[in-house]
């Protein structure tokens, strides 16, 4: 599961709370996907220098820098310092499973939270 899915996993989980009568879990839960998505928004826009978007995307700053200067990504800065929009930043294929930012550790995360909310002492 994409950390972006997140949000609409804890909406179907709050739907079913509501169905088993845990409204105050359920509203928790919508509550958490209302920030998830508030905080996913905001970090696509965040605006990246060369380095910053290198660390990132595991392409080097010479190689971004050429990317913005032929035009095939977009410049959100000036031409003598170029910003990339992190949801513009392209990443290499491998990238992801390097740096261990992938793969199913969402699913743990989604799984533990729910059962700490269902769970908790301010529940049923």
């Amino acid at each position: 599961m994409r950390i972006s899915e997140l949000s609409d996993e804890w909406r179907a989980l709050a739907e079913q709370q509501r169905r088993l009568g845990a409204e105050p879990q359920a509203r928790t839960l919508e509550y958490c996907a209302d920030a998830l998505r508030s905080v996913l928004v905001a970090n696509d826009d965040e605006l990246l220098n060369l380095q910053q978007a290198a660390d990132e995307s595991g392409y080097t700053p010479d190689h971004l820098g050429r990317l913005i200067r032929e035009g095939r990504l977009p410049n959100a800065g000036r031409k003598a310092r170029p910003l990339i929009r992190r949801s513009d930043l392209p990443s290499k294929p491998d990238w992801n499973a390097r740096t261990g930012t992938g793969g199913s550790g969402s699913d743990y995360i989604s799984g533990r939270l729910f059962r700490d909310i269902s769970t908790s002492k301010f529940g049923v």
